[in-house]
């Protein structure tokens, strides 16, 4: 089946925030990357996942447009006032304005206004990135003559994190099955082979979210990653679900009023092939039928045969 174009749009980024603007799928993320990348790991030593809360304000609104950093404050486990800023970062591409970006962030919009000496809070920055060619941002700014003025250090911290890092089998164990499983929707987001080979698995995990859950979460893949993951993945994933369902013996009605739309979609197809074909073999015989007439009266045919020859159209 056709693979649908136009990757550059940022349309994707919805299904990252969507799933991730929630505090604990937000520490999930964080925790299945801290398996394999010891950077994060280090990084988040002092910081209490439990107490992640969403940054408040318009840069934190889940949408299907707009900038698709995820903000959040976190306690430190070492002095019970001390707080940090959490900000992810989603990319599927590399982007040169990704440092200007995080700077911005991190000197604008995680302030604490209440504090007059420092209204910032120290910005602990995470890319996530699942694209497919390899980058590193902060590598490319300690190449720059500029980077040697700053100790080759940016003003904040950054990591980071690879989607293809993540242990598909600690994905698929997690009992946070809606944060773990969109992180391997993420991870196999340019993948066909690597989505399809764990299309069952995943529409296992799916089951964990109930009928409606999960619908809303296929729903959620097709409008933020359709034009990333082709059809033929999205439709495995919806029998994977399908044959567990049929082996339990459950069919909802939403299952019900899908298969019927599919099935309406088909016969009216089928119809409409139908009309176009009687349609054209109408206006081919009509055209045939002139092509004779003309040749009979070139011909010197009598004005009587013509007549017969009309009176077919």
């Amino acid at each position: 089946m056709k693979k649908r174009n136009n990757p550059t749009r940022r349309n994707h980024d919805g299904f990252f925030r969507y799933i991730y603007s929630k505090p604990t799928n937000a520490k999930t993320l964080l925790t299945l990357a801290r398996e394999a990348n010891r950077e994060l790991d280090a990084m988040l030593e002092d910081v209490n996942l439990d107490t992640l809360t969403l940054f408040p304000g318009f840069y934190n609104e889940v949408g299907e447009k707009g900038e698709s950093d995820l903000a959040f404050t976190a306690k430190a486990y070492r002095g019970k006032d001390v707080f940090v800023g959490i900000l992810l970062e989603h990319k599927s591409a590399s982007d040169r304005a990704l440092l200007d970006q995080v700077g911005r962030y991190a000197f604008n919009v995680m302030v604490n206004k209440n504090d007059p000496e420092f209204r910032w809070y120290p910005t602990k920055a995470i890319i996530i990135y699942n694209g497919k060619r390899s980058w590193d941002p902060v590598a490319a700014f300690k190449r720059k003559n500029r980077a040697k003025f700053q100790g080759k250090d940016l003003p904040f911290e950054l990591v980071m994190v690879n989607m293809s890092e993540l242990n598909d089998e600690s994905c698929l164990a997690d009992d946070n099955v809606e944060a773990a499983i969109g992180a391997l929707i993420l991870k196999y987001a340019f993948d066909k082979r690597g989505l399809s080979d764990l299309a069952r698995a995943i529409g296992e995990r799916l089951w964990m979210l109930g009928n409606y859950g999960k619908n809303v979460f296929l729903d959620k893949i097709n409008l933020y990653l359709g034009e990333f993951i082709d059809e033929e993945s999205l439709e495995e994933l919806q029998m994977a679900w399908k044959s567990i369902g049929q082996r339990l013996g459950f069919v909802s009605a939403g299952d019900a009023r899908r298969a019927a739309e599919r099935a309406g979609r088909r016969a009216g197809m089928k119809k409409g092939m139908e009309k176009g074909m009687e349609k054209g073999m109408e206006k081919g015989m009509e055209k045939g039928i002139d092509k004779v007439i003309e040749l009979l009266r070139s011909q010197g045919v009598s004005k009587s045969i013509i007549a017969k020859a009309e009176a077919l159209k």
